[in-house]
């Protein structure tokens, strides 16, 4: 029984990020402009600290939301846990967002569905989702999306990514499990510790873009001129 639930889990999460990947690259270079239009004059690397305070904010919010929503008596187990699969998709859908904004302000511009996969878990799994990829791939260049993602060839990026695939399953399901509980707790404690516990996993993403991306530092001054990386 635990096995089917926990079958039934990665294909949820699964889905869920399938959906998150078909945002189109229109909607990633709508939102620079927007942040550009917000904040007129900023250099590609304070973007790259807006978009991260965004999505920093944007986990909490939504994590808190729902540790609220389960610590009221009414709510029962059965809706605590829908109400947890709900903000994984609203996180994954955040998290895709922020890291394709990162890569188009690096000039990579990321169409192909399969490298944004891979793009996207090595850095839902932090600084150890670019060293799993570094190992696939036998090198030790930092920044390995910056350096290889255009060149890749499909078949090594589709077996990276079944790679990735696992050890997220394994993270999410550890991760959202602790968070559950905490949502399930008293009101106020749970909301605060969903809270937390989104930025703490939105921190994991932002590290684990710098991995695979480099830090703003090293960002192009204009994503104008960014690389399209297609199959």
């Amino acid at each position: 029984m635990a096995a089917s639930k926990n079958v039934a889990s990665r294909s949820a999460l699964e889905r869920a990020l399938d959906k998150a990947l078909d945002i189109p690259a229109a909607r990633i270079e709508e939102r620079i402009a927007r942040m550009r239009h917000d904040r007129p004059g900023a250099d590609n690397a304070e973007l790259v600290e807006m978009a991260a305070s965004r999505f920093r904010t944007e986990a909490g919010l939504s994590s808190g939301a729902v540790g609220a929503s389960a610590a009221f008596p009414a709510v029962g187990a059965g809706t605590a846990t829908a109400l947890t699969i709900g903000q994984t998709a609203v996180f994954l859908a955040s998290a895709v967002t922020y890291v394709l904004t990162v890569a188009e302000l690096q000039g990579l511009r990321v169409v192909d569905t399969d490298k944004r996969r891979a793009l996207v878990i090595s850095a839902l799994l932090g600084r150890e989702g670019s060293e799993a990829v570094q190992g696939s791939l036998g090198v030790t260049t930092l920044f390995w999306a910056a350096q290889y993602l255009a060149q890749m060839p499909l078949p090594t990026v589709k077996t990276i990514n079944r790679r990735l695939t696992r050890r997220m399953a394994r993270r999410m399901a550890a991760r959202s499990g602790a968070l559950a509980l905490g949502r399930l707790i008293p009101f106020g404690i749970g909301a605060a510790i969903g809270w937390t516990g989104g930025r703490a996993l939105a921190n994991q993403v932002i590290e684990g873009a710098r991995s695979a991306l480099g830090p703003a530092a090293q960002l192009a001054d204009h994503a104008d001129h960014a690389e399209v990386i297609d199959a």
